[in-house]
């Protein structure tokens, strides 16, 4: 089989050690592999997003690197700046909506930087948009060069298969879209795990990992096929609920309930009416996986669709919407909106510093809603009937009531319904946890080990120089700190650190 990957930066873990991993697996089983990668025929990445050029230079560099100590019986394949034929486009964009939909030859060009930024910034409502256009326009022109040579490249080398890491971002999202256009086999590669165990490699064949009737389908058949029995697979799941009550670091970053107080209930909650606790989610987070979670919703906000709620409620109904801790200090203004809706008497707001217990309002509610947070999965493990508006990795498991239509959300609020069976949850968090059937045994040591000094000190297999983490180190600060520090880049914009 000829296989073509793509690597966009040699500096981003797990993601360079997770391609190289798989490079060794499809040369052991005898594939003809091709590597190509960014030699400055992006002027921005993910890992420098301002087109520093002393970090381009490094991360060439280490590249090379790769080449001497995994490149033997690899076609690697530097692609250029100036490889590609520059065309002056005159894009113009009058808002974000313009660049959202902005696809040039079957690629999604403008939702991937999109998602980008709303990652990075938070910036929902495109705050420094003046900034933003002079960072973006030129990219996207870059971008749309880039994907005319792809699709020049990949038509003379015919591979069999196209796999990249992940494919969310526009570094390389373009190569999941051109393969679906061309017909060529797709694999995304991602890494699973980190933060407090070690990385492992998962492949998700045919489409991106944020593609949620793939993960439903994963989640399935490793419930189905796991050789472990319902009573240890069972086991296993519930530890992911227990833990996350416990406020114990599952596979987050952090723990959001940390600073609230056990058993705290709203001031004034009242028993006797039926009591409805709405969770909502980070919208610029759902903003950044992209279109296909837009799809299907059935609101163009988290704000339109509690006030719809709210307005076609009975009477007997009183909701308690818990802000996401993860929003304290977020001022976008699908945020800040939320707070409008104390107008309505039939709910209380729970600002995302309050100490209220997240859990003790799940516990004491009758009904929980949510917008595609792991709330709404948890909740229905606790017995909760659960109802999910809008999209979700696990929605497919049946652990949730899914909103189809706004009819059918009037009458899962108004009327009783039954909690879920656990199993649609036992499910999901079996496939969230899993790090032996469904993951791949690695070649090589694909792991991240973190130190916080001045700057971050990371260390791994693959970033070495001369088998040295410290020499990697020492260069790694002389041409990404000092070297952006002096000089700008080519894309110059004022990025909040990450």
């Amino acid at each position: 089989m000829k296989k073509f990957y793509y690597s966009s930066c040699s500096l981003e873990a797990p993601h360079a050690g997770i391609i190289l991993d798989d490079i060794l697996t499809s040369k052991k089983e005898g594939d003809t592999v091709y590597l190509g990668y960014c030699h400055c025929a992006l002027s921005a990445c993910f890992m420098n997003l301002s087109g520093h050029r002393s970090i381009c230079k490094f991360c060439h560099y280490m590249y090379d690197q790769y080449k001497k100590k995994y490149g033997d019986g690899v076609n690697m394949m530097p692609i250029h700046y100036e490889d590609m034929a520059h065309q002056d486009r005159s894009l113009v964009f009058g808002e974000s909506e313009s660049i959202r939909v902005f696809k040039y030859r079957g690629v999604e060009i403008g939702s991937s930087v999109l998602s980008m930024y709303y990652d990075i910034t938070r910036d929902l409502d495109m705050a420094n948009w003046e900034g933003f256009i002079r960072w973006a326009l030129p990219l996207i022109n870059n971008l749309c060069d880039f994907v005319d040579y792809v699709y020049q490249l990949l038509t003379e080398l015919k591979p069999d298969q196209v796999l990249i890491y992940n494919g969310r971002l526009f570094e390389n999202r373009l190569f999941y879209d051109i393969a679906k256009v061309m017909g060529i086999k797709f694999v995304s590669l991602e890494g699973v795990g980190g933060h407090i165990e070690p990385y492992k490699k998962i492949r998700f064949v045919g489409e991106w990992p944020l593609n949620i009737e793939l993960y439903g389908r994963m989640v399935e058949d490793l419930w189905k096929n796991s050789p472990e029995s319902l009573e240890e697979k069972t086991r296993k799941a519930s530890t992911f609920y227990e833990k996350r009550r416990n406020g114990i670091l599952v596979f987050d970053t952090r723990v959001y309930t940390k600073d609230q107080q056990k058993d705290l209930l709203p001031e004034g909650f009242d028993v006797s009416l039926t009591n409805i606790a709405i969770y909502n989610s980070s919208q610029d987070e759902i903003a950044a996986l992209g279109d296909e979670w837009q799809k299907g919703n059935l609101f163009t906000s988290q704000y339109e669709a509690i006030e719809f709620m709210l307005e076609h409620a009975k009477p007997s109904i009183h909701f308690y919407l818990r802000i996401h801790p993860n929003l304290k200090g977020v001022t976008h203004k699908a945020h800040t909106d939320l707070y409008n809706l104390s107008k309505h008497p039939n709910i209380t707001i729970i600002p995302p510093d309050s100490k209220v217990s997240s859990y003790a309002l799940m516990d004491a509610c009758d009904k929980v809603i949510t917008f595609g947070s792991s709330t709404g999965v948890e909740a229905s493990y606790w017995g909760k009937p659960s109802i999910l508006v809008g999209r979700s990795f696990y929605e497919m498991t049946g652990a949730c009531y899914h909103m189809k239509n706004r009819d059918e959300l009037v009458s899962a609020i108004n009327t009783d319904l039954p909690a879920k069976e656990r199993l649609g949850a036992l499910k999901y968090a079996y496939f969230v946890l899993d790090r032996k059937y469904s993951v791949d045994e690695s070649n090589i040591d694909i792991d991240v080990r973190y130190r916080h000094m001045r700057w971050d000190f990371f260390s791994t297999s693959y970033f070495k120089i001369h088998h040295s983490d410290w020499l990697f180190q020492l260069y790694y600060f002389y041409y990404c700190i000092l070297g952006t520090k002096f000089n700008n880049g080519l894309l110059n914009f004022p990025w909040p650190k990450r």
